[in-house]
């Protein structure tokens, strides 16, 4: 067995790998602080680790090729073929140890139980609930979901707070829905967010555009869940959250651009934008043309 181990999780973001040989993360989430979720992506050599249990839940996604796995959890051995896109899931607390045959490349994502039991309180009106441990299931949208978190963390160091969190409530609530012992509750959102609740989360946005905005508080304004507001915004707007607020945000800097008083630096940072790369990255993709070309318009 390898030796080197790394220290246990905690729900902070220091020490929060598991005792595994110390193969380090490419890429991490844990320098942007992102909250009840985390993710990095391992690339390690055949081996094992010892057993241990963690203070949150822990998502796999094989992102490599078909290797033999066997598993010792809560006592049980599994064993099986973990195929490219098999998805792993193992509950919090859960005493687990792993071994495998072939070169691993790992995509793995750390759920806080905060954010579990927020969503099946506020969807499902239960208190308790158990994920049921896989050792590899197909499962797409945990897998997109993954991925469109890592494409996110690689994009220029600017990870969006709301796409990420409105990203961490629906995988909550996927894995809540059918990879627990909860059955499900439907909730009806074809009606969208009402009139008057629509205007004050819109004029919200637009105030506070040069600043991060979070799902809690947008959610907070309508009061409602932040699953459920996300899905009566986008059913009022076509849009999710956090393509409106870009959307403002590049409407906001063609009218800073229009003024010419500012230089593109500071008009980034006054829509909100982490810097010029980022602005130029959105204001790209939804005109067609970069900052610089729309004043030349």
């Amino acid at each position: 067995m390898l030796d080197e181990k790394l220290s246990v999780a905690s729900s902070s973001h220091e020490n929060v790998l598991p005792p595994i040989p110390s193969w380090l993360p490419v890429p991490s989430s844990y320098k942007e602080a992102w909250s009840d979720i985390s993710l990095e992506r391992y690339q390690m050599p055949p081996g094992e680790t010892p057993e241990y249990a963690l203070e949150h839940h822990v998502i796999n996604i094989n992102m490599g090729q078909s290797l033999q796995l066997e598993r010792i959890i809560d006592g049980r051995l599994q064993t099986g073929q973990v195929f490219a896109g098999a998805v792993g899931i193992c509950p919090i607390h859960l005493p687990h140890s792993f071994r495998w045959d072939k070169e691993a490349n790992i995509l793995v994502l750390r759920l806080q139980n905060e954010l579990l039991t927020r969503n099946a309180w506020e969807l499902l009106n239960i208190e308790r609930f158990e994920l049921v441990p896989h050792l590899a299931t197909q499962d797409f949208l945990i897998q997109q979901i993954g991925l469109a978190l890592e494409a996110e963390l690689r994009s220029n160091g600017s990870s969006e707070r709301l796409y990420v969190e409105t990203m961490a409530n629906a995988l909550a609530v996927h894995l809540l829905r059918h990879c627990s012992t909860q059955g499900r509750r439907n909730i009806d959102c074809r009606a969208g967010l009402p009139a008057h609740k629509l205007k004050l989360v819109m004029d919200y946005i637009n105030d506070y555009l040069n600043r991060e905005l979070s799902l809690d508080e947008l959610a907070a304004i309508a009061q409602l869940s932040p699953y459920h507001f996300s899905r009566v915004f986008k059913q009022s707007t076509g849009l999710s959250p956090h393509k409106y607020l870009i959307q403002q945000r590049v409407e906001r800097a063609k009218q800073l651009l229009r003024q010419r008083k500012m230089n593109l630096s500071e008009i980034a940072l006054a829509c909100g934008f982490t810097h010029q790369s980022h602005l130029n990255r959105h204001f790209k993709r939804l005109t067609g043309v970069t900052p610089k070309n729309f004043l030349n318009l």
